[in-house]
């Protein structure tokens, strides 16, 4: 029971870090004319300051900007109705089904109680099934040409604490045939040899439900009612949309091109970041947003100084693949 308890445990380590990969599709997934004024926003985590250890500090704000995979502006190969868009949102539209039989896992295991067979084998379908789809479409958001797929990719890999792709696919096989095993009467198989076996560092989704929606509108009705604060926030928008418009070109760059567009993207997160926080100074940042937004953060494991490590983490290593190339 104890052997079993144990590969039981460490099935839902992994099922989460696969979840925190499909959620980051949830954390952008909103529709209608983002970040307009008097139209709803993109949902915005909240976050604060990252640990000097990235690299670059950004303003101390109790939120973030419109950046990473909460940038309400979408490139062509990310946008929601596109081959890779769809992909996506098929996979996370099972998540919660999925965190529920994880949760009701967690509980036969607490309660020394063994699982149902059939539902064992069901669930280890739906993982093999869902992780070739994941599989594929991480693939193509690696080998994309546009700056937004990449680093996507990117982000995805940074929670995912050092492992690759490969080592991803070793570790869900491996709780498929445990699952399987179990399901037949069978000693489940030993781990592969070397692979490491436990959950991130930095961050883990609820097996209970998936991320809470983020709803509430960032700015309140005071925002905007200076002409000079909406010129800027219209020359924000506009020069951000170009920017991820010019990135769907990113693979073409030469790689001192590549190295002055992320210069481009940290200009812009940065003009972001006086943005909000300057709105913050005088109020009018709203109380319910950055409730949602920090609720949203904790259901995925992350507090806010871990969300922008991450997020600075994929973009140096961006960088890196960058310089790498001029060599």
């Amino acid at each position: 029971m104890v052997f079993l308890r144990r590969r039981r445990a460490c099935f839902i380590a992994i099922c989460l870090i696969y979840l925190s990969c499909l959620f980051w599709h949830k954390a952008s997934g909103f529709t209608g004319n983002p970040c307009s004024p008097g139209a709803r926003c993109p949902r915005i985590a909240s976050a604060a300051e990252p640990e000097e250890s990235e690299e670059s500090a950004a303003p101390s704000l109790d939120c973030i900007t419109p950046v990473g995979p909460f940038c309400p502006f979408r490139s062509s190969a990310c946008a929601f109705d596109s081959e890779l868009g769809k992909g996506m949102t098929e996979l996370t539209s099972s998540s919660p089904e999925f965190a529920v039989e994880m949760s009701r896992m967690q509980l036969d295991m607490r309660i020394g109680r063994e699982p149902d067979p059939i539902r064992m084998q069901k669930l280890a379908d739906g993982l093999e099934a869902s992780h070739q789809k994941w599989e594929g479409l991480m693939t193509r958001l690696q080998l994309s040409s546009d700056f937004q797929s990449r680093e996507y990719f990117k982000l995805a890999m940074s929670h995912l604490d050092g492992r690759t792709l490969a080592d991803l696919g070793k570790m869900v096989q491996y709780q498929v045939d445990c699952m399987r095993a179990v399901a037949r009467g069978l000693v489940p198989p030993a781990p592969p040899p070397g692979l490491d076996m436990s959950p991130p560092k930095e961050g883990l989704p609820s097996a209970a439900a998936s991320p809470p929606m983020i709803e509430a509108e960032p700015f309140d009705s005071s925002a905007f009612t200076s002409q000079v604060v909406r010129e800027e926030y219209d020359a924000l928008r506009r020069d951000h949309r170009q920017l991820i418009s010019m990135g769907e070109g990113y693979g073409s760059f030469d790689p001192l091109g590549k190295l002055a567009f992320l210069d481009q993207v940290e200009r812009v997160e940065e003009r972001w970041d006086i943005f909000f926080g300057r709105l913050g100074l005088i109020g009018a940042l709203s109380a319910d947003y950055r409730q949602q937004s920090s609720d949203f953060l904790s259901s995925m494991g992350l507090s806010p100084a871990q969300f922008r490590k991450l997020l600075k983490r994929a973009q140096n290593q961006m960088r890196k693949d960058a310089e790498a190339e001029r060599s």
